[in-house]
């Protein structure tokens, strides 16, 4: 028999990429019902479990065997990138978009950004995939709990917080922890990062339906608050505080209602190299509101943002996140972030992550099949700051 988890994770993807949008939406699920889904329940309000537990790792003996794989097979892609963009181990990226995909598929690509990311707090942007089921639009999504579950130990959401959320308007944000039960989008993020530093504190932030318009005005808004934050506490973007972007790339094949160029391999090539060209002519360079804007509506309708052009996970995400960071640079006294396309992916460039058969004995697998009529993309992109690098060079 199927195993029920798995069926769940499958459905989750669907349904978030998919033009689904209920005009007369069903009553939202109550938090008990999306407890039992979860392949880990969480701690009442106090630490948030795992909804997949079987496309993520979940103890410290997979995490390290998935981790460890995924970088000893890109290191020397991701040195070569450093030497070129001048980073190193101490001083990484100010920000960036990661996968969220199977780890056994996508892994590869998400080491380039989060091995990388040294700042000791990160604020993790994620998709709502299930906004939907509570009719969500324009608000931003805050969580409760005091820590997330990790593989090696709880992962602390940072004490920032409350003045974050304290600092915002009130129709700008809502807090729940059943919405973030719901989502996979960040607990998948979150074994890199604290493989990258045991003690890295988070805040998770989602983002549900919204315009452009909204978008941008959320991330002033929020970019406000946490440059206050910051500037008391003596915080610098990319040494003291990272923005991560959680977002898979195009979602492609008849499940998905998306397969413009056929599922042989021609379509196949075609589509890779569409979302490659995306990401260059979108994410990398220097950020700038207007390509963040034309990004999310190349993804959406924008007539209507509840409908699919092409099935990209974080097409509010993305655009959110990367205004974020634009904002908090400039308020912080930064150059402009500069993108840096660091690597691209699908389920089906590579064969399966090699880890050990222990990890795969323990539970870890796929939550959805992979073939020319059911694939996914992964981007991972990275940002830098200017003179923040020729500092550091300068120093170094």
């Amino acid at each position: 028999m199927e195993n029920p988890t798995k069926l769940i994770s499958l459905g989750l993807v669907l349904s978030g990429c998919l033009n689904l949008h209920a005009e007369s939406p069903a009553p939202p699920p109550s938090r008990a019902d999306i407890e039992s889904e979860m392949g880990l329940r969480s701690e009442g309000d106090v630490v948030r479990g795992q909804r997949d537990t079987i496309g993520f790792v979940v103890t410290a003996d997979q995490a390290e065997d998935v981790v460890a794989t995924a970088i000893g097979l890109e290191r020397e892609a991701i040195l070569q990138r450093d030497e070129a963009l001048g980073l190193s181990p101490e001083h990484g990226f100010v920000g960036g978009v990661c996968p969220h995909d199977d780890h056994l598929y996508a892994a590869r690509a998400y080491v380039h950004l989060t091995e990388r990311i040294t700042a000791p707090r990160v604020v993790l942007i994620g998709v709502f995939h299930a906004a939907r089921l509570w009719d969500l639009d324009d608000v931003l999504v805050f969580d409760g709990f005091e820590d997330w579950h990790g593989p090696w130990k709880p992962v602390a959401v940072d004490s920032m917080r409350e003045q974050v959320i304290d600092g915002l308007a009130e129709g700008s944000y809502v807090v729940d922890n059943a919405m973030h039960c719901r989502e996979h989008s960040l607990e998948a993020i979150i074994p890199f990062l604290q493989h990258r530093n045991p003690e890295v504190t988070i805040l998770p932030i989602l983002v549900p339906y919204a315009s452009w318009e909204r978008l941008s005005g959320l991330a002033d808004e929020l970019s406000t608050v946490l440059a206050r934050v910051m500037e008391e506490n003596g915080w610098r973007l990319g040494r003291d505080l990272a923005v991560v972007v959680s977002s898979d790339a195009v979602h492609y094949g008849p499940d998905f209602d998306h397969a413009p160029f056929g599922t042989d391999a021609a379509g196949y090539q075609m589509a890779v190299d569409r979302d490659e060209g995306l990401a260059q002519e979108y994410l990398a360079g220097p950020l700038e509101a207007d390509k963040l804007s034309g990004f999310e509506y190349t993804l959406v309708d924008p007539d209507d943002v509840h409908s699919y052009t092409i099935p990209w996970c974080g097409r509010f995400s993305i655009p959110f996140g990367l205004e974020l960071l634009r904002d908090l640079a400039a308020k912080t006294g930064l150059q402009t972030p500069e993108g840096h396309f660091l690597r691209y992916a699908t389920s089906l460039s590579e064969p399966q992550l090699p880890v050990k058969q222990a990890t795969l004995d323990a539970g870890l697998g796929t939550t959805a099949p992979s073939n020319l009529s059911h694939w996914v993309g992964y981007a991972a992109v990275g940002f830098t700051v200017g003179d923040d690098t020729e500092k550091r060079a300068a120093v170094d």
